[in-house]
């Protein structure tokens, strides 16, 4: 069966889709790799259209605003209308953003091409009105960030590692954890966790987790940890190893909660795109031959996946399992019905499209 034939609604960015942003009413913003950006509302119509510099990464809603990465530069736009407000190019790529009080914090890094490593970061505070508050450089890149206790906690690479705290964007405490260097961050119901750059997962008071060997990204959603590694293991993570689906290498994961919520697992086999659909236990709900994924972003009971062939897919936890079940195999085996079904989803994704 096509992903589309399930969706609540299907979207076209016409260019590879490198982030998207489901708001809290059901709309939703993606933003692609030559910096297309579109909103559509809670029904898919489309609100505008925007073009920004370069690859979007990060979409940060703010106030009455959208704030981006894209590139070299943050941007921000109107978030009714999105025209531009104002942009600034940094020092190297951009690459996380938070809202502080009134303000925007994005951090930036530059690469070195002959070293293979980043040379150095910094933190860039902004006001509304795209004013250069205040700017904190560093030689370590935060590799990504999570609020706990009222602060922003930024993960540190080398050489220092640890973590940065901030509460403002102006003031940065740094709080070492054993000598770990942080590629990834996320909480469960306990707390804060520290995914190392060698593969451990620890608390932030460096007590060790009982994890998977040599992960190297983690995923989040529903108060619940997941780990993958190199090989293509996803794993659930409560207090231990609870779960691990073997497949293709995970390029991206999302987790739908409540009642028929489900977990959503994107793989690139190098030729052939992937989405597993698994249960809360493991088990398989649904699987599909997809385009490759890099994109995703889970609210309440609805998934939005990004697309290389342009395409936006945005699930519906309840409609995706009456759909399923309607597509079930019945022992009769009625072709008719089979035939008639089909036909019917056929016109409901011309009419999505």
């Amino acid at each position: 069966m096509d992903l589309r034939d399930l969706a609540w609604m299907v979207r076209h960015l016409d260019e590879q889709v490198s982030a998207v942003h489901l708001f809290p009413d059901g709309g939703l913003v993606a933003g692609g790799w030559n910096g297309c950006v579109r909103r559509w509302d809670a029904e898919g119509t489309l609100l505008w259209s925007a073009s920004t510099p370069d690859r979007v990464m990060a979409i940060t809603p703010w106030k009455d605003a959208l704030a981006l990465t894209a590139g070299l530069h943050v941007v921000v736009l109107d978030l009714a209308t999105g025209e531009e407000r104002w942009s600034h190019p940094l020092e190297g790529s951009a690459d996380l953003q938070c809202v502080v009080g009134d303000h925007l914090l994005t951090t930036s890094s530059v690469y070195d091409i002959e070293h293979f490593d980043f040379l150095e970061s910094a933190f860039w505070l902004h006001d509304a009105n795209g004013e250069g508050l205040h700017v904190h450089r560093l030689d370590e890149r935060p590799w990504d960030v999570i609020e706990h206790d009222g602060e922003l906690l930024f993960g540190l690479g080398r050489p220092r590692g640890g973590l940065l705290a901030t509460k403002d964007g102006r003031a940065f405490e740094h709080r070492p954890i054993g000598e770990f260097a942080v590629l990834a961050m996320a909480h469960d119901a306990t707390g804060p966790l520290v995914l190392s750059s060698v593969g451990d997962l620890v608390r932030i008071n460096g007590d060790n987790v009982e994890g998977l060997a040599h992960a190297n990204a983690m995923h989040t959603g529903d108060g619940r940890v997941f780990l993958c590694d190199e090989a293509g293991t996803f794993a659930s993570i409560e207090e231990g190893l609870a779960w691990a689906a073997p497949g293709a290498p995970v390029t991206a994961a999302g987790v739908l909660a409540g009642e028929g919520g489900f977990v959503a697992v994107a793989r690139w086999s190098g030729t052939q795109g992937h989405l597993h659909l698994l249960e809360s236990d493991g088990d398989v709900l649904a699987t599909f031959d997809v385009a490759r994924i890099e994109a995703m972003d889970a609210h309440d009971q609805r998934l939005a996946v990004g697309m290389d062939d342009g395409n936006v897919v945005v699930l519906d936890a309840a409609m995706l399992r009456r759909r399923l079940d309607q597509n079930a195999p019945s022992e009769s085996g009625d072709d008719d019905a089979a035939a008639h079904r089909a036909a019917m989803l056929a016109k409901l994704r011309a009419l999505r499209n």
